[in-house]
């Protein structure tokens, strides 16, 4: 018997609009779950932070009284939280300006060609890799004032003697916001180096043949294809700085007084060491939104800035 003269079987036919039905069911089952765990993770925590900020929480008697944004005053008039909020902008800068420096440096390095180049760049990435624990503890020994290597260099020179305490004096923030860069600069500089690896390398040798320096290359055909990623990575460090707890509490505790406390590490005094709940609550809260409109507005620049069909990293 030919194959031809076979009954031929049709499959079964789904009803009309049933498999149409069955992803959408399934399209909406997955927004829905996303939805719901977002505000588990994300919403429930603030919602209750905000909840927080409007009471005035007394953890030995365990009572609350509604105070309104009563405390979203006593937190703005503060002169300690004042303190912190301009220390804090200036820890963000000196993070934001050396992590944007070394993560390009060590991008350009990374992007040339050398032995073991895959080698290298994971070692590069090593210092991010490591918990901001360890990388406190790491520059705990570089500053210990008796065996650290800083101490060690320095002496010789006559720049230091063995009972300089790097990390008690009034450079103290610095040594901080050098030891974030240490840590954070590798993760930035992959960001780089992916884009530095979609520039096309015609146009560098155009420009050699046009008697083009490495500076005038690095400056018309570098620079302008790395504007978008460098937005991108100043987003992520200062969202990064802003929100630094790690290495401050590990290396200062925000002394010696109060010349480390940034705003971060005085909300966790007045929550941890002062039960003031409601207005560590009210000071988190308005640092949250902070650094939400920050991010928000440097994705509003990278928008606005991109134009359209524009294929540069």
């Amino acid at each position: 018997m030919s194959a031809a003269s076979l009954p031929q079987t049709s499959a079964p036919r789904a009803a009309p609009g049933g498999k149409e039905m069955s992803d959408l069911s399934f399209a909406l089952t997955v927004i829905i779950a996303v939805y719901a765990l977002n505000t588990l993770i994300i919403g429930v925590p603030l919602g209750y932070s905000f909840w927080l900020s409007l009471h005035d929480t007394n953890a030995i008697l365990r009572t609350e009284e509604f105070v309104g944004a009563d405390l979203y005053g006593e937190v703005l008039t503060d002169p300690a939280v004042t303190d912190a909020i301009w220390r804090s902008l200036g820890f963000v800068a000196m993070c934001v300006v050396g992590s944007f420096v070394a993560a390009l440096g060590i991008a350009l390095v990374l992007n040339e060609e050398m032995p073991l180049r895959g080698l290298v760049r994971g070692l590069a990435l090593l210092p991010w890799a490591m918990s901001q624990v360890v990388t406190a503890t790491v520059f705990s020994f570089l500053l210990n004032p008796s065996f650290g290597a800083l101490t060690g260099l320095l002496t010789p020179l006559g720049l230091a003697g063995p009972g300089t305490v790097w990390l008690g004096s009034d450079w103290a923030l610095f040594w901080v916001a050098l030891a974030f860069v240490w840590h954070i600069a590798p993760l930035g500089s992959f960001f780089y180096l992916a884009a530095l690896q979609t520039i096309p390398r015609d146009l560098y040798r155009a420009a050699r043949v046009d008697g083009a320096g490495p500076l005038a290359r690095f400056r018309h055909i570098t620079l302008p294809h790395l504007k978008h990623t460098t937005l991108i990575v100043l987003v992520v460090m200062t969202v990064e700085a802003v929100r630094q707890f790690d290495l401050l509490f590990s290396l200062t505790r925000g002394g010696p007084g109060t010349s480390t406390q940034i705003l971060p590490l005085l909300i966790f005094r007045y929550n941890f060491e002062f039960s003031k709940y409601g207005l560590a609550s009210a000071a988190a809260f308005l640092l949250t939104v902070l650094s939400l409109l920050l991010a928000t507005a440097y994705f509003m620049l990278i928008r606005k800035k991109r134009p359209q069909g524009a294929s540069h990293a």
